[in-house]
């Protein structure tokens, strides 16, 4: 097929381009995920693997060809400390909500399950977050104060079912944490580049029409 006549056909959108790219992309996302598992290995780059796996996973939403290795190395260099302070600044809140959880959950007193609640609520929000964030960090260059105001903004002004593919993301990331050593292979295999698939589809068009010029 020219590339003519790949302009004229209908873009794809929604569940029915995330199944296009499992089904043309999946090679992509394997080799995606693996680096992403490495170069998050040491922990303390977690922000900029991250940003790096969102930059790919953008352009692979996007239907564009790009070479993998030299964009995800080019993407996890860039702005380093800058992405490595607001990146941590979000996952420890994150984290921390994730830890009321499970300590909330553990205790036994009247007001634990309210409590359980509401720290759900939270990790849910400070998730979509991250998304915002790691999306923003990996396709345009503004103050860390922009970013965060923004991250923490834009959760308001998602449509409820780009909101609910986000939950589904972190659903994903929350079953392989919840069964592993069980589900161990397949975060290592696609997991975590499949997770960031989904919350890049719910994230990117608010972003990309209220905050990219």
């Amino acid at each position: 097929m020219s590339a003519f006549d790949h302009e004229l056909l209908p873009k794809r959108t929604g569940f029915t381009l995330i199944a296009h790219v499992l089904i043309s992309r999946l090679l992509t996302l394997i080799a995606l995920n693996l680096v992403f598992c490495l170069t998050a290995l040491p922990l303390v780059t977690l922000p900029n693997a991250l940003t790096a796996l969102y930059r790919c996973i953008g352009l692979v939403l996007r239907e564009e060809e790009f070479p993998l290795f030299r964009t995800f190395f080019k993407a996890f260099q860039s702005e380093f400390f800058k992405t490595l302070a607001a990146g941590w600044l979000v996952l420890l809140l994150l984290f921390g909500a994730i830890f009321c959880i499970a300590f909330y959950w553990s205790v036994s007193y009247a007001a634990a399950l309210l409590f359980v609640m509401l720290s759900a609520v939270l990790a849910v929000y400070l998730y979509m977050v991250c998304c915002n964030l790691f999306y923003m960090l990996s396709r345009m260059r503004l103050p860390v104060g922009a970013l965060l105001k923004n991250a923490f903004l834009l959760v308001f002004l998602q449509p409820i079912g780009k909101t609910a593919a986000c939950l589904i993301s972190m659903l994903l990331l929350g079953a392989c944490a919840w069964w592993f050593p069980r589900t161990l292979p397949i975060a290592l295999l696609i997991g975590f580049s499949l997770a960031a698939l989904i919350a890049c589809f719910s994230v990117r068009d608010k972003i990309e029409q209220s905050v990219i010029r």
